[in-house]
Formats: C-alpha cells, structure tokens, sequence
C-alpha cells in the first residue's frame, strides 16, 4: 500500500488533463451544435475544425487554394494612361 508522503498532487491533476487533439475535438462537438449551418468552425488556437454537426453539401477547408480561381485571363501588356492637362505635376 503507498505511503501518504508518496502523493503528488501535481502528477494527479496533470494526469487528467485533455492533449490539445482532445481539446478541439470536444470544442467542436460542443460549439458545433450550435452552428449546424456552418461546416468549418476556427478554434481559438487558430485552428479549422470540421463540425461534426454540419449535414450539408461538402464545403472545401477555408484555407485551401485553387489556382483556378485565381485565372482572371491572360497578362495585358501595361498601358500608361494618358495624362491631362491637370495632371501635370509642374
């Protein structure tokens, strides 16, 4: 049987502490029922959650990039516009 000097009271109450994967997975659980409309949730780590609530259609991750959203056309060579008379600096 321990000894009652053998108690650390630090070791018990680190012992029962969430790791940070834990942390958000109960942060999104608990937050996501609350925004069921929403299919991502930011976390105060700045971190994206999904929500696990969302049953809508599948929404791309808020950071991800496609290039092909960037496409506005092919590079116009620059053109200077033509200065007026009042534009002149002198």
């Amino acid at each position: 049987m321990a000894h009652w000097s053998d108690y650390d009271e630090r070791e018990e109450r680190e012992s029962h502490l969430a790791t940070p994967a834990e942390a958000v997975a109960e942060f999104a659980a608990n937050i996501g029922g609350e925004y069921p409309d929403r299919a991502w949730l930011l976390h105060d780590w700045d971190v994206w959650v999904k929500n696990p609530a969302y049953a809508g259609p599948p929404v791309p991750h808020p950071e991800s990039y496609d290039e092909e959203d960037d496409f506005i056309g092919p590079r116009q060579p620059y053109q200077p516009r033509p200065l007026a008379d009042d534009d002149i600096p002198f």
